[in-house]
């Protein structure tokens, strides 16, 4: 088959789902453009439904009429990116070897073999190779690439956001990477916090700060969340200037950088919501309504490979390198170009021109003769493995007479009980796994209806507790139905103005000041399960003198998706 030679940057990025675009690299115009939703385990880092992200890619490939044969280039959230100074004795295999074991302590790799790509840095020096790296899951990526191959399409290559977001800053020259420029770019997320100092177009260091925000907590906490994670990192690395990105939809980076505290100049660039202008320009088959969506992710895929064929393009990571690349061209078929077509030698091609010569050259009876011939023997052949095979059938019957047909059939329980009881297991894994630190349970019931008691010392841990739970089970009716104070004081006794004073700073100082104990929540589907609780409560101390009499203060209100 004959297919013209073009290229395709498909994108996996949270917020937004899959994104597909093709860029005209000379004019900067978005000549194609298409998305899908697709959900993004952000805690294993990995598509979450890997057949509905083939479906996804199959109909955006379709609708937007790219052409079987296209290369494409992917990108996918980084899981790692690092700069690392090796000595300069160490050659390539021991450097290697040596990322092969930081990864290993990675808590993705643990479990699952990662595919690298490596790069020597041109700010090397004489005592050190200076080596950035980025690195996926291979497993993940093995079926992407066989995907897209069985779709008719040509993997080109893989990059991550990181790379991928740069490279678009670059091309639409949003930042100065003029030669020996010192600079700092942030790029903030869902789930962390990039910083990378910048030598012109070259990386210098990396720092990576996992943060929790959301829509379900207030702007103070979300933009105080971030300031705190990368406010110690700033004051170590110096430069002429700050550029911060923002890809999440809670944090605005005009507002963010407002907030920063930075000896040098602080710019600016959404990638969000609250972008105000288009990055690209769009041409008549985009529709307009796409024109602040389209991310940095897909930008950076579409313009890879013209951007690495010209000089000082920046750092060139390729993640379907050899390891990768060996198993997807294993049974990859010849090319011939032919008059700047590609002419691909599949066997489907070899069979059709096998068929047209046996159709020149074997005269009609001959063919006659040989499909009659074929199809008796065939059909005698049917018929003795049909007998044999009732005769096996027949004498299964009479030796299992005495059988029970009522067979208990452990597979199929074992798969209702996972059907029937998926939700409360999603519940158990993160009670397991996502539980904050300052944060203890007291009571969990997992039936038909859920709920969730506890305590903790801070407010944070509660609502980054409740928010792992919704992220777990996005269809979930749980709520946090209570949240109110414990504390040892007689209501009377409690200074008010101090309180009102504290509820303006942290949650530490609220405790301090109610003389409170810890603070307590209820999480549950049940509208009466706080109501339980509290009836409970009294018929326990009813009757009883307790050294310590406990006051729920109903001055906080609980806050839901």
């Amino acid at each position: 088959m004959i297919m013209k030679s073009s290229i395709v940057g498909v994108s996996v990025t949270p917020g937004i789902g899959l994104e597909v675009a093709q860029v005209d690299f000379a004019s900067q115009t978005v000549l194609k453009y298409g998305t899908k939703q697709i959900e993004y385990d952000i805690a294993r880092r990995e598509i979450a439904d890997m057949d509905l992200f083939k479906e996804a890619l199959q109909d955006l490939l379709f609708d937007m009429q790219i052409p079987k044969g296209t290369e494409v280039v992917l990108n996918f959230p980084s899981v790692v990116f690092k700069t690392v100074d090796y000595p300069a004795a160490m050659d390539e295999g021991q450097i290697s070897n040596a990322i092969e074991e930081e990864l290993i302590e990675h808590f993705i790799f643990k479990t699952t073999e990662p595919v690298v790509s490596a790069v020597k840095l041109p700010n090397s020096s004489i005592q050190f190779h200076k080596i950035a790296y980025t690195a996926l899951q291979k497993s993940m990526l093995i079926e992407v690439a066989m995907a897209i191959k069985e779709l008719g399409y040509k993997l080109y290559a893989v990059d991550t956001s990181v790379n991928s977001d740069l490279n678009a800053l670059m091309y639409k020259h949003r930042v100065d990477t003029s030669r020996d420029k010192s600079w700092v770019l942030m790029i903030v997320d869902n789930s962390t916090c990039r910083i990378l100092t910048m030598n012109g177009r070259n990386y210098v260091d990396t720092y990576e700060e996992r943060i929790s925000i959301g829509e379900v907590l207030g702007d103070a906490e979300n933009y105080g969340t971030v300031v705190s994670a990368v406010a110690p990192i700033l004051k170590n690395v110096p430069s002429q200037y700050l550029y911060v990105v923002s890809k999440t939809n809670v944090i605005s980076a005009e507002v963010l950088a407002s907030k920063l505290t930075y000896g040098a100049p602080i710019i600016h660039q959404e990638a969000n919501c609250f972008s105000k202008e288009a990055m690209m320009e769009l041409g008549p088959e985009v529709d307009s309504q796409y024109a602040n969506l389209i991310s940095l992710d897909v930008i950076g895929a579409a313009i890879y490979k013209d951007f690495f064929q010209m000089p000082q393009a920046g750092t060139q990571f390729n993640l379907f390198n050899k390891s990768l690349g060996d198993i997807y061209t294993m049974e990859q078929p010849p090319e011939i170009s032919l008059g700047g077509n590609v002419i691909v030698v599949t066997n489907k091609l070899l069979i059709s021109l096998f068929i047209l010569l046996l159709i020149l050259i074997v005269l009609p009876t001959a063919a006659a003769f040989i499909y009659f011939t074929t199809s008796v023997i065939n059909a005698k052949n049917t018929i003795s493995t049909n007998e044999n095979k009732a005769k096996e059938i027949q004498k299964f019957l009479d030796e299992n007479k005495q059988v029970s047909a009522e067979i208990f059939d452990e597979g199929d329980e074992i798969r209702i009980g996972l059907v029937h009881n998926k939700n409360i297991y999603s519940y158990y894994t993160v009670v397991g796994t996502e539980i904050p630190k300052k944060l203890w349970l007291t009571r969990l019931k997992l039936s038909n209806k859920i709920t969730i008691e506890g305590q903790a010392d801070n407010l944070e841990s509660v609502y980054a507790f409740f928010r792992s739970i919704k992220d777990y089970n996005p269809e979930s009716k749980v709520k946090l139905q209570k949240l109110s104070l414990a504390t040892s004081t007689p209501m009377s006794a409690i200074d008010t103005e101090e309180v009102m004073t504290n509820l303006e700073d942290n949650t530490d100082d609220i405790l301090t000041s109610l003389n409170a104990d810890f603070y307590e929540f209820i999480i549950s589907d049940d509208p009466a399960a706080g109501q339980k609780n509290n009836n409970n409560n009294s018929k326990q101390t009813k009757g009883k003198k307790a050294s310590k009499k406990k006051n729920a203060l109903p001055a906080l209100e609980p806050i839901n998706d």
